[in-house]
């Protein structure tokens, strides 16, 4: 190897360490050198699942899910509710201290929809929960067949329906006049409105010499 070669060598690597000394980080692809790695910063994720005790999230008067606007009592720092302030001053203390940041907590903390193993992916407000649960689409039913152990969704019925006990679902539009044909020999058909995917069940049961029909809009256990 000649001089002039190993001079520029160690300078090279010389080189080198003094750029790693400066705390610039490079990647290297088969020997290239490549663009600079994205700073650490960048990459925290802008949500994140935790887990904590329910039980912060709920006013300490009438234990209810805290909703904004949030209060802290003067004395031990009970956090209450709106509605719960005026009755915890005579309890404790003064609860005059608005807890701006915990108003964007409990605004912004939010669960799965608890019916989530029926098909709803939704993540909602907690205080907002129980209304959400109330309305929700995936809400478990059961199946009218007496021996029939099916607990779903409606969605999920309909499709029992079809698959469990041949059955399919007659789908129809609200508002309008329809001529339907049901046999007698099961005592239970499914109606599905085409516009908003409600179930409605057709019970059909002898009465003398004709048939009783009734019809019965399918809803969530609650």
């Amino acid at each position: 190897m000649k001089e002039g070669e190993s001079r520029g060598k160690r300078a090279s690597a010389e080189e080198v360490k003094s750029e790693s000394e400066k705390g610039e980080v490079t990647m290297q692809d088969e020997g290239k050198a490549g663009d600079a790695l994205v700073a650490p910063e960048s990459m925290a994720p802008t949500q994140i699942d935790v887990r904590m005790d329910v039980t912060l999230l709920h006013c300490q008067g009438c234990l209810l899910p805290l909703k904004p606007p949030v209060f802290k009592c003067d004395a031990v720092g009970h956090v209450v509710c709106y509605y719960c302030r005026a009755g915890h001053r005579a309890v404790c203390s003064r609860t005059n201290t608005h807890c701006g940041q915990l108003d964007k907590v409990v605004g912004a903390a939010k669960v799965p929809c608890p019916y989530k193993a029926f098909g709803c992916e939704r993540y909602v407000v907690f205080h907002e929960a129980a209304n959400h649960q109330r309305m929700c689409q995936c809400a478990p039913c059961t199946c009218p067949e007496s021996a029939c152990a099916f607990v779903g969704s409606r969605a999920m019925l309909a499709n029992h329906f079809a698959a469990d006990h041949q059955r399919p679902a007659v789908t129809v539009r609200h508002g309008r006049s329809w001529c339907l044909n049901f046999s007698l020999s099961h005592g239970w058909h499914l109606l599905v409105g085409e516009e908003d995917r409600g179930v409605f069940l057709v019970s059909l049961r002898p009465l003398g010499p004709g048939t009783a029909v009734s019809l019965v809009l399918v809803q969530a256990l609650h």
